[in-house]
């Protein structure tokens, strides 16, 4: 311990027991000694900051919702002993390149599972984008429909239309399903699973039973196999 520190103390402890240090004097040991007070209140900071993340436990805590809810999509192996839950913007700019990495994981190995959490957290064109694919997902065509949304710029009803026709949904279906109520139950259980586990943006990554990876995850594949 620093002699500033023991002084501190030693400050504080007169201060308690005798009263008798005064305000001036209190005043110029702050002066005399702002470093100590910088480090006091960066470490604050960052004791605040880590409360407030994600943390590895929640990942066990909150296991069903993340990777069994019925209503969520899924992609690779629904049986697989590696699960991953992955939080997604569709126009978060990260997580179309995150997306890239899923994909190539999901095709080197057949014991993954990917369940999708749509969660739009960047705007009124995202929260539409969701509603399109989890549309879509009604008629099981989610995994094919995220795909397009990806190979096109247009955040359109028009544009979702036109995906929705070429791959041969019920357009009319559809379209009633962007505002139904399993729908809106998946857009909200998503919404309030991350307001528990503290997930304040995408991409976002849990995977069992204990890691969780706020922003994008190149070495995703590395991580799997090191499991």
């Amino acid at each position: 311990m620093s002699f500033k520190w023991i002084s501190l103390l030693g400050l504080v402890a007169l201060v308690g027991c005798t009263a008798q240090v005064s305000d001036d004097q209190l005043r110029q040991w702050v002066m005399d000694n702002p470093e100590v007070i910088m480090d006091s209140v960066m470490a604050y900071q960052r004791a605040e900051q880590e409360r407030n993340q994600p943390q590895p436990a929640m990942v066990s805590e909150f296991r069903r919702q993340l990777f069994e809810s019925a209503s969520s999509p899924v992609a690779g192996n629904p049986k697989g002993k590696v699960e991953v839950a992955y939080f997604f913007d569709f126009n978060c700019g990260h997580c179309a390149r995150q997306s890239e990495t899923i994909n190539a994981v999901i095709e080197a190995n057949n014991d993954v599972k990917v369940v999708y959490k749509n969660f739009p957290v960047l705007g009124p064109s995202s929260e539409l984008a969701a509603r399109a694919a989890l549309a879509a997902h009604q008629q099981n065509k989610f995994k094919e429909f995220y795909s397009e949304v990806y190979k096109t710029r247009e955040r359109s009803p028009d544009a979702f239309k036109a995906i929705a026709s070429r791959l041969g949904l019920d357009v009319a279906k559809w379209e009633q399903d962007m505002d139904s109520d399993k729908v809106n139950q998946e857009l909200q259980a998503t919404r309030d699973l991350a307001q528990k586990m503290k997930i304040g943006g995408t991409p976002f990554l849990a995977i069992a039973p204990d890691k969780v990876f706020p922003g994008r995850v190149d070495e995703l594949k590395a991580v799997i196999e090191n499991l």
